[in-house]
């Protein structure tokens, strides 16, 4: 299958997302409301002006459990929020280019209980796109931005998102080299050379800190100088041992100390229409890293050449039944008290 800029850069670039969401600490201690301020209003981007879906609880439903809030007089006092779907996007655009979503995670935060459900879904799923057809998913962001892809995905999914995130690749490499690295088990030699678009990726096996490039080249590999290329169901398994790893990154005394950096980061680097209210919420709902936890999952289909657009190209077919168990998964972790 033919490998572009974009899937080269793809799978890596939602991290921080789950970072900011998960593991807190980082965006929630030892900064000014004036910060805090300032990063919301840069990064929050609503995708339409009619009413968005509500996630705040009614009363009657179960409150947030927050066991301890610090800077308590910075942030909003936190308001219950009920379970809700939120899709993660990885964008990566040249100088002209519109965006593509090279990484797409749909997820279910449920902050009663301090879950989170995360379905990765590769690039190249075939599926109906609203008023172009049938065709990829990640080519929905280019032809109508994060708006048609939410659609996109409603559709096949038969689920309605209520929020969404966009993050580029240049905010999570400069995240993690802010938080010093991240730690990953390297499993085999990586070795790829382009030099048209100045790609070098030469990894060593073994347990290492990984730099916020080398990272990206551990996420993004996938074509090989030494053999058998990898598919994307192995770069989504490096994509979720990314995640994990970088949620623990930001309980770290480093991300307390890198606060105010980290959040200058995030504003100029992630797109969203999740309010300020509400991650102040996220924040203290999910602060205590020992009692989250987050469930992942790949959506699963064979990589299959059919004729499409006059070309005899490579898609992601997902088989009726697999649709069928998502569209059942997701229901029931919205549902689950």
């Amino acid at each position: 299958m033919g490998e572009t800029f974009l899937g080269r850069y793809g799978k890596r670039l939602f991290v921080a997302a789950i970072l900011l969401l998960l593991a807190g600490s980082a965006a929630y201690i030892g900064y000014s409301a004036n910060q805090y301020k300032k990063m919301t209003t840069e990064w929050y981007q609503p995708l339409t002006e009619e009413p968005r879906t509500q996630i705040q609880a009614h009363p009657t439903e179960q409150p947030v459990q927050v066991q301890q809030r610090p800077a308590a007089d910075v942030l909003p006092a936190p308001k219950p929020l009920k379970p809700f779907t939120l899709l993660l996007i990885g964008t990566d655009s040249r100088d002209g280019e519109k965006a593509r979503a090279d990484t797409m995670m749909l997820a279910v935060i449920r902050p009663a209980d301090q879950k989170a459900y995360l379905l990765s879904i590769p690039r190249d799923t075939y599926m109906e796109i609203p008023g172009r057809g049938f065709d990829k998913v990640n080519h929905a962001m280019a032809f109508g931005g994060p708006k048609l892809l939410k659609a996109s995905l409603e559709q096949f999914f038969a689920v309605k998102i209520d929020r969404y995130m966009t993050m580029d690749f240049d905010g999570f490499r400069k995240v993690v080299d802010e938080l010093g690295g991240v730690e990953v088990n390297v499993k085999k030699r990586m070795k790829y050379t382009d030099p048209t678009d100045d790609t070098y990726i030469d990894l060593k096996p073994g347990l290492q800190t990984l730099t916020g490039e080398q990272a990206l080249d551990y996420v993004r590999y996938r074509k090989s100088d030494m053999g058998r290329e990898d598919s994307d169901a192995q770069r989504i398994i490096r994509q979720q041992e990314v995640i994990k790893a970088l949620a623990n990154k930001g309980t770290s005394v480093q991300a307390f100390i890198k606060a105010f950096k980290l959040m200058e980061i995030l504003g100029k680097h992630v797109k969203t229409d999740i309010s300020e209210d509400e991650i102040a919420s996220l924040l203290a709902t999910y602060y205590d890293p020992e009692h989250n936890h987050l469930e992942t999952d790949t959506l699963q289909g064979t990589d299959e050449r059919i004729w499409r657009h006059g070309i005899r190209g490579w898609y992601y077919l997902v088989p009726k039944a697999e649709r069928e168990r998502i569209q059942k998964r997701l229901a029931q972790e919205l549902t689950q008290k």
